[in-house]
């Protein structure tokens, strides 16, 4: 298996059909921990260059309603009775028996303190609590950087759902995105992810073979 792939583009929907075909005509058939076939690559990166525009693709099945709702729980660290959520460990991080930490707070705040600073990094993993769980979180790590007043987000994602989740994920980052930039004084800019293992679930597989086979090679 070849390791490592990039697609740069400019929307969201952009990344998303393009990387569906990568990974449908070049992935690979492996079956994960549950048993469950995948068509996967290692090692995806997506830079999406503008995430603003087209953030949703017509085919993606989350309505606007149903994608603001994940974004909210993102920004804000509501958690309405999951076991986690991404916005939980983002907002209120506590590893047991310590204060809980906002580290999208702390981001804000180094950035403002130095807009050239390369600490401005949020993690998700918590070692004590998800080496003992089964479920753990797929997104890792968010960082940030601003460069000539732009605001860029890199996340690292162990790994990605990219026909389910990819379309969700990456609009609730946006607004994230977009959050940072409000509170540091500086534009939104890309967002890049890396998906150490980047895949299609084999529920999936008849309708993301049908949307890759229709689109032409100009649209991909």
């Amino acid at each position: 298996m070849k390791v490592g792939r990039l697609i740069r583009a400019r929307t969201i929907t952009e990344a998303w059909y393009r990387g569906l075909n990568l990974i449908w005509r070049q992935g690979e058939e492996i079956a994960d921990e549950r048993g469950i076939r995948t068509r996967e690559l290692l090692d995806l990166q997506v830079v999406v260059e503008d995430p603003q525009s087209e953030m949703i693709p017509a085919e993606y099945s989350w309505n606007d309603e149903r994608l603001e709702e994940y974004a909210l729980q993102l920004i804000s660290g509501r958690n309405p009775g999951f076991e986690y959520t991404y916005g939980e460990r983002l907002r209120s991080w506590r590893a047991p028996g310590a204060e809980p930490v906002d580290q999208i707070d702390y981001v804000i705040r180094r950035l403002r303190a130095n807009p050239e600073t390369r600490r401005a990094t949020a993690v998700t993993w918590i070692p004590p609590v998800d080496t003992a769980r089964d479920e753990i979180p797929c997104m890792i790590v968010d960082d940030f950087k601003i460069r000539d007043g732009r605001l860029n987000l890199t996340a690292l994602f162990r790994s990605h759902d990219f026909a389910g989740a990819y379309p969700a994920n990456l609009y609730g980052l946006t607004r994230l995105l977009e959050h940072g930039a409000e509170r540091t004084g500086s534009e939104p800019g890309a967002i890049v992810t890396l998906s150490a293992s980047a895949h299609v679930y084999d529920h999936d597989w008849d309708w993301v073979e049908e949307m890759v086979v229709g689109r032409s090679t100009e649209e991909l």
